[in-house]
């Protein structure tokens, strides 16, 4: 089944990130989901291309990361308004995952970029590790075994 249509407790997993998005006091929730694209980068520049009102920051987190924990997005939220022409990644006991923030002005349309690594890469603003005490943002939840393994392991939060 596709991965947009995966459920924990009830919850689809875009449910669940919603739900933490929402706990983390973030209220402009837009899902990009459910676009014929064949990247990250280009269901981005979709997403973007039907919005009016662009924040000043967006939150780039893959569906088949549902297990990050609401204060864990506080903590990056936080440090994203510090920094705010920063990259923002989290960092869980020296590697990194997802969700990260980025600053919406980055070159993201430039037709010459194939992919949002080759954006953030040249998009000349520095980048913030932030270390975090949260496994979920390395949980990529690609399979059933993966869920399985992430479920038996006891390191579900929020």
């Amino acid at each position: 089944m596709p991965k947009s249509e995966a459920k924990v407790d009830g919850l689809l997993f875009s449910q669940r990130i919603s739900r933490n998005l929402l706990d983390s006091g973030l209220h402009n929730i837009i899902l990009a989901k459910s676009l014929d694209t064949p990247s990250m980068l280009d269901s981005l520049r979709k997403t973007l291309k039907n919005m009016t009102d662009i924040p000043s920051h967006l939150i780039i987190w893959p569906v088949d990361h549902p297990f990050v924990q609401s204060n864990t997005v506080q903590i990056l939220v936080e440090y994203a308004m510090q920094n705010p022409d920063c990259i923002i990644k989290p960092e869980y006991r020296g590697r990194r995952g997802h969700p990260i923030i980025i600053p919406s002005d980055l070159d993201i349309h430039n037709p010459v970029y194939e992919t949002l690594r080759e954006v953030l890469r040249h998009s000349g603003v520095g980048t913030m590790i932030v270390a975090v005490e949260d496994q979920g943002i390395l949980q990529n939840i690609n399979t059933k075994d993966d869920l399985d393994r992430f479920l038996e392991s006891g390191e579900i939060h929020g």
